[in-house]
């Protein structure tokens, strides 16, 4: 009974610190997916930015080549460099974001190594428990063990000391039946001497009153 209630103990927490990694892995797992869908994105808006970079250069090239106007020229150099401020501005967000993913999947980490540490810790204390528990276990079943062969022995006492009373019982029945046995003698031997001295006392009379030889 005992091992069952440790097992039934041991359980519920294993199975907890069980749930506690699984979703520490799987938060990590979905920051690392999310991290690796930025970076991609990151990535191809770079190489967007860098093929409407090339395509605005070698517009501007043609123009130039063309001979169009100084306004246009200026207006499309304009129009790249907003691009090209954009496409920055872009990288640097995805770096942030790239960043904070990092930072978070780092702390989810630590978080699932902790969790893991802390199930260690309990499993070890759990460990401890249960050689605690078989100890008081074994100690239990020794004691009684103990128990029952001192029950054993009281039961042999109590039928020694009944049969005992019983035999002083007879004794004392033996010896009473004795005691009016010797009562009886006593009261035998104290009429048969009272008859012996009435008849010393009358052979004493008789010799007294009796005449005395010529």
């Amino acid at each position: 009974m005992a091992d069952d209630s440790g097992g039934e103990f041991r359980r519920p927490v294993l199975v907890a610190f069980v749930a506690v990694a699984l979703i520490g892995w799987a938060l990590a797992a979905y920051l690392w997916a999310q991290a690796s869908l930025t970076e991609t994105q990151m990535t191809e808006t770079l190489r967007a930015a860098e093929k409407a970079r090339q395509s605005l250069a070698a517009d501007l090239q043609n123009l130039q080549k063309v001979a169009g106007t100084a306004a246009e020229l200026k207006a499309q150099a304009a129009q790249a460099e907003k691009a090209v401020s954009e496409a920055s501005s872009a990288r640097a967000s995805a770096q942030n974001e790239l960043a904070d993913l990092t930072r978070q999947i780092n702390d989810a980490k630590l978080a699932v190594s902790g969790a893991q540490e802390e199930a260690t810790a309990r499993t070890r204390d759990l460990q401890g428990v249960d050689a605690q528990l078989k100890d008081e276990t074994a100690r239990l079943t020794a004691m009684r063990g103990q128990e029952q062969s001192l029950a054993s022995q009281q039961a042999q006492a109590q039928a020694e000391f009944d049969s005992a009373r019983k035999a002083l019982a007879e004794a004392q029945s033996q010896t009473a039946a004795a005691q009016r046995q010797f009562e009886t003698v006593q009261n035998q031997i104290n009429s048969a001497t009272a008859e012996l001295t009435a008849l010393q006392e009358q052979i004493r009379a008789a010799r007294s009153s009796a005449p005395a030889p010529p």
